[in-house]
């Protein structure tokens, strides 16, 4: 299934690659430094900040969504932003990959995380679309794309909804057919995986339950500061209120495999919306935001690995 999925995402992202590099003959219109003299960078500073606000609260929602007490919120931060500089680098989302690899050393249920990542996803989802909602009542029909993007995003909770709700009410039935028909080692196998797959979903749906409140309160304040981060781009934007379907949009492209930094996905994502002058188009524009934005993010989840591990090293030694 892995070899698959990592087959499918290489086909996927050397499409939206070629797609960039499509964009790239725009380049010789471009005058960088233009727009680089229009950018304000102190709203930059505030976007970045913003930005990296809302992956630290991302690492305390997958603390409370894991439901466990036993956890470092210190090294769940960390994780969250060393692993999504890792997800920026690797192209083709080998990142996402390497991101449960990273977390499930501290964690050690790669299940429960799988479906806590699915989890994170579709409540971003579920805010996304709310937010999409607000964004049609106060654009109404300017903003063509919405229509799309509704759409998307509802299947996308389909899904979701089908993995959380319908797959468990079959589960136990499946199991119980299987079990009668057949007893190889690799159905003992399966059976069990299936088994620990429904309680790990239910363990999962009682966190919900239990800590909804919390849960919803620090999806809106990663969404607020996600938007925040988009700051910066305001005076660009023919429509002040765009800013909120450009966070959509940004989320969505970052599910579809590119390459390094989203280079392609996160252009796609950008071309949708309206500029104050063709002067600055959306190629220009989304490449400020890889620049401004996810470059330093990088570098600085980096430079968190390097301090945790020449930390953990002097440590080593004062114990020798």
């Amino acid at each position: 299934m892995r070899t698959l999925y990592n087959l499918f995402s290489v086909l996927v992202g050397l499409f939206f690659f070629y797609y960039f590099l499509r964009l790239f003959d725009e380049l010789p219109k471009i005058d960088l430094k233009e727009i680089m003299a229009e950018v304000n960078y102190l709203y930059v500073f505030g976007s970045l900040a913003a930005y990296l606000f809302s992956h630290a609260l991302r690492g305390i929602r997958i603390a409370v969504l894991m439901g466990r007490q036993d956890y470092s919120l210190w090294k769940l931060i960390y994780l969250q932003f060393y692993t999504n500089s890792i997800n920026l680098i690797f192209p083709f989302k080998f990142g996402e990959v390497y991101r449960i690899v990273e977390f499930n050393k501290l964690i050690q249920d790669k299940k429960k995380l799988v479906l806590t990542v699915v989890t994170e996803k579709t409540i971003d989802l579920l805010i996304l679309f709310t937010w999409a909602l607000l964004a049609i009542l106060l654009l109404g029909q300017k903003i063509v794309a919405l229509k799309t993007v509704l759409w998307v995003i509802l299947s996308l909770i389909a899904f979701s909804l089908i993995i959380f709700f319908v797959l468990p009410e079959n589960i136990r039935t499946v199991n119980l057919v299987i079990a009668k028909r057949y007893n190889s080692k690799w159905v003992i196998r399966l059976l069990a995986m299936t088994t620990n797959i429904f309680h790990v979903i239910a363990n999962i749906k009682h966190t919900l339950r239990t800590n909804a409140s919390t849960i919803i309160l620090l999806t809106v304040l990663i969404w607020i500061f996600e938007v925040l981060g988009f700051t910066y781009l305001l005076p660009f934007l023919a429509i002040k209120t765009q800013i909120w379907l450009l966070s959509i949009l940004v989320f969505l492209s970052s599910l579809i495999p590119s390459v390094s930094l989203g280079l392609g996905s996160l252009q796609l994502g950008f071309a949708t919306l309206d500029y104050r002058t063709d002067q600055f188009n959306s190629l220009l524009i989304s490449l400020t935001y890889q620049t401004f934005i996810f470059s330093p993010a990088v570098l600085i989840g980096f430079l968190l690995y390097l301090y945790v591990n020449v930390k953990k090293k002097n440590l080593n030694t004062k114990l020798i």
